[in-house]
């Protein structure tokens, strides 16, 4: 059985990779290790933020006392900024913020959930706000916030209505903060409602139009198997980009090689067999003899067993797959992610026939 996961190439700061390597994750930015500046980019993710997000950080921005304020979406691996947004302060001659390793980061990044503040700081519902992170007493906090070259943080966690945490709204400075000139934890906690309302709904609604979207998909029907061909499995990736992007929703990716299928009859067969242990995902026949699958809002590890159980199945009925997934890097086009899937499927089909030799 044959199961390749890849991680995302990403280039950028340091820790980067900068070729495809295998691994149980997205390959994501870790402070750690020095690297090259981010290129500039516009103070506010340009390809669609949450709806909210702009109006709350530019209000925020107007106060004082931090250098950036972002709002970021929480996956099983990853935080990954939806919306960045400096202030005056930040922008300032001189301002500590510029020489900061906070200041490259581009929002759509996805940063490894132990690298990052809110993870650690944001441990219950309350608002947090902490005047110097480098003066905290836990050693491995004090080498993050080094790492990003800061010292104030003010945050608080986007919760949904069931009590998961979905992200967090985080205002943050290279310079110790004045936390004793303004109520920030209840400023904090009116903008959080209001964002995490319209995050959940938005994250909610996904499930009725990824459905309407697998619908139009098959306008570009496969004859043989009645799934989606590969021009509906193009046209499902564009619209579930255009989805899950705002709300920075999580995005895997799985592609089947079925082998050599002779009949039509037996093609169908492994469709079929495909189609039930994929589960609630959407599938589409994107090859002669290849399936791709598109998970949308599904989290790595749930990812990683629809793969694996579709692999298991199709064995025990007698096909020589080779299965490939990922998930998608943070915001990165959902075309990056499709073909770093299929060089992976290429790759796991060559391992397995040196195999077969």
């Amino acid at each position: 059985m044959v199961v390749r996961q890849v991680e995302a190439p990403v280039r950028g700061a340091g820790g980067w990779a900068d070729e495809f390597a295998i691994a149980p994750s997205v390959q994501v930015l870790d402070t750690r290790v020095g690297g090259p500046a981010l290129p500039d980019r516009a103070a506010v993710w340009s390809r669609g933020t949450l709806p909210g997000a702009d109006a709350a950080l530019s209000l925020l921005g107007t106060l004082g006392g931090v250098d950036a304020w972002t709002v970021t979406r929480l996956t099983e691996d990853t935080w990954t900024g939806l919306a960045v947004q400096r202030t005056a302060r930040a922008t300032a001659p001189g301002a500590a913020w510029a020489s900061s390793r906070a200041a490259q980061y581009t929002a759509g990044t996805p940063v490894a959930r132990d690298r990052s503040l809110c993870h650690h700081l944001l441990t219950g519902p309350q608002a947090v706000a902490i005047r110097d992170l480098g003066a905290d007493p836990a050693p491995d906090l004090r080498r993050i916030a080094d790492g990003w070259g800061l010292h104030g943080y003010l945050g608080i966690a986007l919760v949904a209505p069931d009590g998961r945490q979905l992200g967090s709204l985080a205002g943050l400075s290279a310079q110790p903060l004045e936390t004793a000139d303004r109520n920030w934890t209840e400023l904090l906690t009116v903008q959080a409602a209001a964002l995490q309302a319209s995050l959940s709904a938005d994250i909610a609604a996904l499930v009725g139009r990824r459905q309407e979207s697998f619908e139009r998909s098959l306008g570009s029907q496969d004859d043989v198997t009645r799934l989606p061909n590969r021009r509906g499995w193009a046209s499902l990736l564009a619209t579930e980009e255009q989805l899950s992007t705002p709300v920075g929703d999580p995005v895997g990716l799985a592609l089947v090689d079925l082998g050599v299928v002779r009949t039509v009859r037996s093609l169908r067969r492994a469709v079929a067999v495909a189609r039930e242990a994929a589960g609630d995902v959407q599938l589409a026949r994107v090859g002669p003899r290849q399936l791709g699958i598109l998970a949308g809002g599904l989290q790595t590890s749930q990812v990683t067993r629809t793969a694996g159980l579709v692999q298991a199945r199709l064995e025990g009925a007698g096909f020589t797959t080779a299965t490939a997934h990922t998930m998608r890097a943070g915001l990165e086009p959902i075309a990056t992610t499709w073909a770093r899937a299929e060089n992976a499927l290429v790759a796991a089909r060559r391992e397995q026939a040196g195999r077969g030799r």
